[in-house]
């Protein structure tokens, strides 16, 4: 009998842990930075019309964010883009898609969450939403950046921050890379710990926020082999869509989880034009 309570304890001591770390699971780069593994700052490569700066948030965080300088003649009305990263790495791991974007006239802004790379503070989901809305301000500053003329970029984690900005200003275009529906849907899926799906704080709804959406034009892509966020959540945050745009889809077959930034220009190079949104304007 004792065994049965001492194994008892220690489930309930071991699940207690689990929900009181879960901002570990959710931002790995938290533990990469505790245990002195981070990685290395790169700043901007010679040449590549790029140049880091901090911006402010309403409560006093310092956000990292490098700003891409358009470099192309404009091919759409795009004229500025947002790009929120993934859960691990940080904005060092970005440059196939603000290269792409700026070869084609559209200045972009790529940055890190608070307690990322050289961001302040720990990241929270409204913490994130502060993030994402100071890089919007510093948009608006430096490039006289409007909603109608602006696309916001997310991928896996950062269709979270994506689709608040979408949703909250009815930007342009809406694109999602290896994306979730919500973090607690994502989390009821995990074979060991799913139950404790309903304890999960951090919640980023991007079906919800999707399904909220009015003339942004979403563009879904997705590989069909991504083995962290699973293909069918891709199928649902489209089938979310009811706005008067368009909603349009790109897989690509064996790009895996992470990988598929590499692809984005190459998959979302034939959808932007057939966004009505880009047209109408």
């Amino acid at each position: 009998m004792g065994g049965m309570v001492r194994h008892l304890h220690f489930a309930a001591a071991l699940i207690l842990f689990i929900i009181l770390t879960q901002d570990l699971q959710v931002y790995p780069e938290l533990m990469a930075k505790l245990i002195g593994n981070s990685g290395t700052y790169d700043p901007p490569a010679p040449g590549a019309n790029a140049a880091d700066f901090f911006a402010g948030t309403i409560d006093g965080q310092r956000i990292h964010f490098r700003r891409w300088g358009a470099n192309g003649n404009p091919q759409l009305p795009i004229r500025t883009a947002i790009l929120s990263h993934g859960n691990a790495g940080t904005m060092d791991d970005y440059y196939t898609i603000p290269r792409w974007l700026a070869g084609k006239g559209i200045a972009t802004y790529v940055y890190d969450y608070r307690g990322y790379g050289l961001s302040t503070g720990w990241p929270t989901e409204q913490g994130i939403y502060q993030d994402v809305e100071a890089i919007w301000r510093e948009a608006q500053h430096r490039d006289h950046a409007k909603p109608e003329t602006t696309l916001v970029f997310g991928h896996s984690l950062g269709g979270g921050p994506s689709s608040y900005l979408a949703e909250k200003y009815n930007m342009a275009v809406l694109m999602t890379a290896a994306t979730y529906t919500s973090v607690p849907e994502r989390a009821a899926l995990h074979p060991f710990f799913g139950r404790l799906a309903p304890f999960v704080w951090t919640n980023f709804p991007n079906r919800e926020r999707i399904s909220h959406l009015k003339d942004t034009c979403l563009i879904v892509l997705h590989a069909k082999n991504d083995d962290t966020m699973p293909f069918a959540m891709s199928q649902r945050l489209l089938g979310a869509y009811h706005g008067t745009s368009r909603a349009l889809f790109a897989a690509h077959a064996s790009a895996g989880h992470g990988d598929i930034i590499q692809f984005v220009p190459e998959l979302a190079e034939p959808l932007l034009p057939q966004c009505r949104a880009l047209t109408a304007n």
